[in-house]
């Protein structure tokens, strides 16, 4: 008879311990449901952050990284140098923040990213294949019959075409 009388007695406590811990339950999802709404309200609010936090963040590193910069669009397009002293050479730029230099004369090829600064005229490179990016001050002219892009920095330049 004890050891029934023991087993009911367990069974209630165990009863009401789970009742307890559901309980308990219910109020830390509310009180962390409050947390993560006053968190989202706090962005909103002092950060101007509304929608996808993710999204969000992802645009504001594009807008810093020069990645949204519709200046890039300003050499989209292939350029082609034909030189016999310095090699023949071309750049392709998307328009977006991806470019390309192919070396004809040489077999160099490299991909990357750029940036246009407007305001500066200058074009920051990254190839994966440079171990540095580099800085070049462009200048653009058009004339009736062809768009030239040059491109130079300290090491290197180029006088470049638009392909058509």
């Amino acid at each position: 008879m004890k050891k029934i009388l023991c087993i009911i007695a367990i069974g209630v406590l165990a009863a009401l311990c789970a009742g307890v811990m559901a309980s308990c339950g219910d109020s830390v999802k509310e009180e962390g449901n409050k947390v993560v709404s006053n968190a989202k309200d706090y962005l909103k609010s002092e950060l101007g952050v509304d929608g996808n936090p993710l999204e969000s963040a992802k645009d504001y590193l594009k807008d810093e990284l020069g990645l949204n910069n519709t200046s890039n669009e300003v050499i989209e397009g292939t350029w082609i140098q034909e030189d016999e002293t310095n090699g023949n050479w071309e750049w392709t730029f998307d328009g977006k923040n991806k470019c390309t230099l192919k070396g004809i004369t040489t077999g160099f090829n490299g991909s990357g990213t750029y940036s246009v600064d407007e305001d500066a005229k200058t074009v920051t490179v990254s190839l994966n294949e440079w171990d540095n990016q580099k800085v070049y001050t462009y200048t653009l002219r058009q004339t009736l019959s062809d768009t030239m892009l040059e491109l130079k920095e300290t090491y290197s330049s180029y006088k470049l075409t638009k392909k058509k």
